[in-house]
């Protein structure tokens, strides 16, 4: 699937796009109950076509509202719909290129989570998109099946089919608390909240985590652990554990950012490569924290 192609598939049909939607207010109004949307939130819509869910988001009372979509024609007519509305913008642009201002309490992406060729990187995008504490949410107003079928005819070129909501709960494990795993006959929706990072340091030798420090000489192979008095080998392990989440979180960070630089240079297939493993390096890295925590839980 290429970008271009979903930009012209969806210009094509903008100008009708409004009068053949389908919509239920009863399940947008359950997805956005799930998603937490409400007062003096500010919101970011991915994929927001023509603005079809603005309505929704401003009766909530929210703070404001910024829309983006990749195709001219859906975003210039989201944006004539909502030009008096002081709390709404729409930008025209890529939402994985595009260099945003400000951060969100909420993001959705309603309708469209299909249409992106790379889920783990805009997943992991978004994510970065997002204030603490923040919300992620993808959702249809339809079963997956119902979508499934809807694009397996002209939309089949744009569209990479819509993947089991477990599957793509597995991705937001990477970077969410996920909450909310639903598909059935009626919708599908995976929500979760922003993960806090646990606090890391570079440029020092040793990394205190709860009381036991881990000390990492860079340039050889020396590592000093360094557990309370007569730690068991339970002990040493959470040691070594604590200090390859924290820095392997670090570390994949500094590989994706600096991996832009690809996408500066033009290297755009090995860009998506790398943010594809990273991406896969972080869930990995997810499951080792899982693991970390119900060890310490158990015995501390």
């Amino acid at each position: 699937m290429e970008k271009k192609d979903v930009i012209e598939f969806f210009d094509r049909r903008a100008s009708t796009w409004d009068a053949e939607m389908v919509k239920s207010d009863v399940i947008i109004g359950r997805i956005l109950d799930n998603a937490e949307v409400g007062q003096d939130m500010d919101v970011l819509d991915v994929a927001c076509g023509t603005g079809v869910m603005f309505d929704y988001y401003l009766q909530r009372g929210v703070a404001s509202v910024t829309g983006i979509d990749i195709a001219p024609e859906m975003a210039k007519i989201a944006a004539q719909k909502y030009a008096d509305t002081e709390k709404v913008t729409v930008i025209c642009g890529d939402v994985e290129e595009y260099a945003f201002d400000r951060k969100f309490d909420r993001i959705v992406v309603y309708n469209a989570f299909p249409h992106f060729p790379y889920p783990k990187r805009l997943i992991k995008i978004l994510a970065g998109l997002l204030k603490e504490d923040g919300r992620l949410t993808v959702a249809h107003g339809m079963s997956r099946e119902a979508i499934d079928g809807h694009h397996s005819g002209a939309a089949s070129k744009v569209s990479n089919g819509l993947m089991t909501a477990e599957s793509l709960k597995r991705i937001f494990d990477a970077h969410f608390d996920v909450e909310v795993v639903i598909s059935n006959r009626h919708m599908y929706q995976v929500s979760g909240v922003k993960r806090d990072v646990l606090a890391h340091s570079h440029g020092g030798a040793t990394h205190s985590h709860g009381g036991l420090t881990h000390c990492h000489t860079h340039g050889d192979e020396a590592h000093d652990h360094a557990p309370r008095e007569n730690a068991t080998p339970l002990e040493e392990l959470l040691v070594m554990m604590k200090y390859l989440v924290t820095h392997n979180d670090a570390h994949a960070q500094e590989v994706a950012d600096l991996a832009g630089e690809l996408m500066a240079a033009g290297k755009e297939v090995a860009y998506d490569e790398l943010m594809d493993a990273v991406s896969d390096f972080d869930m990995v890295n997810a499951k080792l924290a899982a693991i970390l925590e119900k060890l310490s839980v158990e015995e501390f």
